[in-house]
């Protein structure tokens, strides 16, 4: 092979090797800035989802605080509502006054009067009925006392979202000594002896703010 033929090719290898460790440089640089949490889930990854993972840092480094919580606090709201569908069948508007044999404007003046338990998607603000509530193609008259009793605003979506995550959650029923009987707390409403314990929950829960 001639020199010149050996210049020709040596310096684009060069060149790649040289852009190769600039690259390997930038991607070291980047990984310092990751936080032991990210790089602890990257590495569990496949590669291509390491990779996207560890280059949003940058870009979450760059943004400020306060858009950083507000982020956090939309990710909180989504997994609440993923959380709520899980442990419940939710029904849209349209399923829960075709049950009920109403309008839709009589199911939103139900639950504006508190007669209805309604969770609102803070995502999408639609407003999902859970379908515990429902039977003989009727509420349950247990609803809107639970809701009076509690002294929840069916206008204010955020208690209202509370109350029905509380009835999602399980609580054990059983006596002391007794194997344990959990249930979710909806599944006991018409037991008069575990709704005065899902009242005293829902109470404890609400003053330590949970």
């Amino acid at each position: 092979m001639t020199t010149v033929a050996r210049n020709a090719i040596h310096p684009p290898i060069a060149r790649l090797e040289a852009a190769k460790a600039a690259l390997r440089e930038r991607f070291e640089e980047h990984l310092a800035r990751a936080s032991e949490a990210v790089v602890l889930k990257a590495v569990e990854l496949a590669d291509e989802k390491a990779f996207a993972a560890l280059a949003k840092v940058d870009v979450d480094s760059k943004r400020s605080v306060a858009t950083r919580n507000q982020e956090a606090m939309a990710r909180m709201k989504a997994r609440a509502f993923e959380r709520v569908a899980s442990r419940c069948e939710l029904l849209d508007a349209k399923a829960a006054y075709e049950i009920l044999g109403i309008t839709k404007q009589a199911l939103s003046q139900k639950t504006k009067a508190g007669k209805l338990l309604a969770y609102t998607n803070n995502g999408t603000r639609r407003k999902f009925y859970p379908a515990f509530q429902f039977a003989d193609n009727k509420p349950k008259a247990v609803v809107a006392s639970l809701i009076q009793a509690l002294d929840v605003d069916p206008a204010d979506t955020e208690a209202m979202n509370f109350l029905v995550q509380h009835l999602v959650g399980k609580m054990d029923y059983a006596d002391p000594g007794e194997p344990s009987n959990e249930k979710p707390r909806f599944e006991l409403l018409d037991d008069s002896e575990a709704l005065e314990i899902i009242k005293r929950d829902y109470v404890n829960a609400l003053e330590a703010g949970q």
